[in-house]
């Protein structure tokens, strides 16, 4: 009996031990977890101890990072937008500046000291403006499109970088283009605009030289009785071929001849294509009725027998070229300004400016099969040569020497192919220019040696469509170049031959207005006109084709509101950033609140929690000691 006493106590003592035991740890663990909490300010350290305030924690801190990093990214767009804003600001100060000179070299009392003075300050101001649009922040360029590291101006004012917009993700699947490319900028254009192109010849009475005026007659210009024959050429706004030869008695008018101007161009009873007037210079104006950016070209010839026998040239547009062939106004060579040789039209297709893709065949608007173009050259040696370009199933150009030695050379596409004349692109035409101003030929007719040609060429001769769309020739062996060139179709003087072609420089009528623009190359225009003196668009002297300083700031005009309408997209944009950083913010701070209300313990509560378990705590060691302090005499009183 004794011993099952003792067996009763030990196994009763050690089961009651082990129960406290195990009571403290769980209270040893609740009061470190308190504790921890009270801390940490949190309401658990280890996933474990609840997995659904752990899983939620994770979500909300992943869209509080994403948002954190829209705010960077919108302060960061933001940041350039503003800077963006400054230099516009800027640029339209200056621009009006600009204009303001302008308006006071028009003044009859400024003589030609005063207007050079007047045209160093605008220099000055062009300088400035060019300066602007260079503006950098943090090492990045505002203007140069997404080629921020490129230097978006040259010291001729030309463009370097892209027309690619910087877009700033400012949300899922929102994104923001936040920059002003160069391209739209200084390249931009202005669709509301309508083309207008100009005679610069005024019509004058033969007698008394008065200004004519569309009612006076075709016999106040010639001064005789007779026939007059006009030879109209060019292309209309989506740059159809226009081409009539007609002929108008002197007894009938001015008025007679901007009809039959309108006519050739489309114009109908019931529909006009474009508006054809004399204006108060004595100009003959035609103006596209379409808006935005226009083919319309014109050129203009009269001849007169007066009974003499000899015919009498009547002339309409004048310039300061030379030509390579008589009455050919097609044939005039390009304008050469050190190491660069220019063109004068612009080459469009489908409304857009022509690039090396463009084929021929979109430019004219039309077929050149059967198309066979002549150009007339100096190469880079100064040796003299004619060019013929023969475009057909098989595409040829033909290189004739002083020595009226010719050697004929297949055109190769890509593909190792001889080339169609309506897959010729323009891309081809420049590389064959290259070659013969270089006189970097091939050495035989495969497809491999005139790429080899054109390799060497490049080396030597650039030749590209510049920003204006222009052709444009570079001469990379010498600053004064001796190249002279005059490319032209071998028909355009031929009014019985009427199908599509391509000019490439003209005399033909200058053109006063346009949709596109090449900013800091008509500013050089407009300088010119200060320097020359020169109010309006005219032939009498001076650079005959200069639109003149009253046209110019109408220019001038449409530039600033142009660069207004950029300002206030950049404004829109910065808004819009604005507020996309103002949303992320509070959104992160709502985030942020859920979370704490998720995880974050409430420190009264917590202390209330430590003060019960480290009374349990008190209690549980308070038994312990007793059971401890019991003997076996207690147990077998």
């Amino acid at each position: 009996m004794q011993e099952n006493r003792e067996f009763t106590m030990r196994v009763t003592s050690q089961y009651l031990m082990n129960n406290f035991k195990s009571d403290q740890q769980k209270v040893n663990q609740e009061l470190k977890r308190v504790t921890e909490q009270i801390s940490s300010g949190k309401k658990i350290q280890q996933s474990h101890e609840n997995p659904g305030i752990y899983d939620d924690t994770l979500r909300l801190d992943a869209q509080i990072n994403d948002l954190q990093s829209v705010q960077q990214r919108a302060g960061k767009a933001k940041n350039f937008t503003t800077a963006t804003d400054d230099a516009l600001q800027d640029f339209t100060d200056s621009l009006r500046t600009f204009k303001n000179r302008v308006l006071s070299a028009v003044n009859d009392a400024v003589n030609s000291d005063n207007r050079e003075a007047i045209a160093q300050e605008l220099e000055e101001e062009k300088a400035h403006m060019m300066r602007l649009a260079n503006t950098q922040i943090g090492g990045e360029y505002l203007f140069s499109g997404s080629a921020t590291s490129v230097k978006p101006i040259d010291e001729n004012g030309h463009y370097q970088g892209n027309g690619n917009k910087i877009e700033a993700v400012i949300g899922e699947g929102v994104r923001t283009p936040y920059n002003i490319d160069g391209v739209s900028l200084f390249l931009g254009s202005k669709e509301s605009v309508h083309k207008e192109i100009s005679t610069n010849v005024p019509l004058k009475n033969s007698e008394t030289g008065a200004i004519l005026t569309s009612s006076d007659t075709l016999k106040d210009l010639t001064g005789g009785d007779g026939t007059v024959t006009f030879k109209l050429s060019g292309t209309g706004h989506d740059g159809t071929a226009v081409k009539e030869k007609f002929d108008i008695n002197t007894s009938e008018t001015i008025g007679t001849l901007l009809d039959k101007i309108g006519s050739a161009y489309g114009n109908t009873a019931t529909s006009t294509s474009v508006k054809v007037e004399l204006n108060d210079a004595g100009n003959i104006v035609v103006t596209d009725i379409k808006n935005g950016k226009s083919q319309l070209e014109m050129k203009l010839q009269g001849s007169f027998d007066d009974g003499s026998g000899t015919p009498k040239d009547i002339p309409f547009i004048k310039s300061d070229y030379t030509y390579a062939e008589a009455g050919n106004d097609d044939s005039a060579y390009f304008a050469k300004k050190g190491s660069v040789l220019t063109g004068n039209v612009t080459l469009m297709a489908d409304g857009k400016l022509a690039d090396n893709t463009i084929k021929l065949s979109e430019i004219a608007n039309g077929t050149v099969d059967g198309k066979a173009f002549i150009m007339n050259l100096t190469d880079i040696n100064g040796d003299k040569y004619r060019v013929n370009l023969n475009l057909d199933d098989d595409s040829t150009f033909s290189v004739t020497d002083a020595a009226n030695t010719t050697t004929t050379y297949n055109i190769y596409s890509a593909d190792g192919t001889q080339t169609k004349a309506d897959e010729m692109t323009m891309g081809q035409l420049n590389d064959i220019v290259s070659m013969v101003t270089s006189h970097e030929l091939p050495a035989n007719n495969s497809a491999a040696d005139f790429n080899n040609a054109i390799v060497r060429a490049r080396e030597k001769v650039g030749v590209t469509v510049n920003q204006s769309g222009k052709m444009e020739i570079q001469d990379k062996s010498q600053d004064l170049s001796k190249i002279d060139f005059a490319m032209y179709d071998l028909y355009a003087a031929d009014f019985s031959v009427t199908q599509p072609t391509i000019s490439f420089n003209s005399n033909n009528a200058i053109t006063t207005q346009k949709a596109e623009m090449d900013f800091f190359t008509q500013l050089d225009d407009v300088i010119d006109a200060v320097r020359q003196g020169r109010t309006s668009l005219s032939s009498d002297n001076g650079d005959p084709r200069n639109t003149g300083m009253q046209s110019a700031l109408n220019q001038l005009d449409q530039f600033d509101s142009h660069f207004n309408t950029q300002l206030a997209k950049v404004g829109t944009v910065e808004k819009s950033l604005t507020h996309a950083e103002d949303r992320a913010m509070t959104m992160e701070v709502s985030l942020k609140e859920l979370k704490s209300s998720l995880t974050d313990v409430d420190i009264a509560e917590a202390y209330m929690n430590l003060n019960e378990i480290s009374m349990s705590y008190q209690a549980i060691l308070s038994t312990v000691t007793k059971i401890n302090s019991l003997t076996l005499l207690n147990y077998m009183k």
